[in-house]
């Protein structure tokens, strides 16, 4: 059994093991018709596509675990400026929502979380802020030269970023988006081809088909 299946998916398969065995057993004795075999193909339809789905379900989960995993710190204490004795202390959130690791520096003994998101998600919307003020203070007219020039190199430094990071994030979330609208629809033809393939396996149940 396809070990991306989720319950409900491998439940169904059970079920429709159990009525393909049974159907070819009871035509083959010749106690019901060969028009079952049109169930029995529809069956194999419906796994194959049941198949094709888990597996790109998984294929998707797994790359949006790899993306949540992206971002990388460059974490330092704010009172040694060292990160040689930090250790990971769980996430907080700030007013914006942004999600951001938390440490705790041994050497000073010291909580603190650190100023940038630790999800892509996050650091897009952090990176357009942040691109935002240095534009804002490029364009300020009491901004020296040396400033200036600092700003358009920050500036250039964080776009570049951003124009890596934000198409590979947009392009997962529409697919991740699809998968979630196909999960929904999946969920109900499983139901429901359940549901027909237990009327199936009662109406193959009769006591006619019991006796030798």
């Amino acid at each position: 059994m396809n070990k991306n299946y989720k319950a409900n998916e491998r439940e169904l398969v059970k079920v429709a093991t159990f009525f393909k065995k049974e159907s070819k057993k009871l035509i083959a004795e010749g106690k019901i018709g060969e028009e079952n075999k049109q169930v029995q193909e529809a069956v194999d339809r419906f796994i194959e596509h049941l198949d094709n789905h888990a597996n790109t379900r998984a294929i998707v989960t797994e790359q949006r675990d790899y993306l949540k995993k992206l971002i990388k710190d460059n974490a330092k204490c704010p009172q040694c400026h060292s990160s040689d004795m930090l250790k990971p202390a769980g996430t907080e959130k700030n007013e914006k929502g942004w999600k951001s690791n938390r440490y705790k520096c041994r050497k000073c003994n010291i909580y603190f979380t650190w100023n940038a998101p630790n999800n892509p998600w996050d650091m897009i919307k952090y990176l357009e802020e942040v691109l935002q003020t240095l534009r804002v203070k490029y364009a300020m007219e009491n901004t020296s030269e040396e400033e200036k020039a600092e700003a358009q190199s920050n500036i250039d430094s964080l776009q570049s970023n951003l124009d890596r990071l934000k198409p590979v994030i947009d392009a997962h979330d529409a697919e991740f988006n699809q998968l979630q609208a196909r999960e929904e629809e999946m969920d109900k033809l499983i139901h429901e081809f359940k549901n027909s393939l237990l009327i199936e396996k009662i109406k193959m149940d009769r006591w006619e088909n019991k006796k030798r």
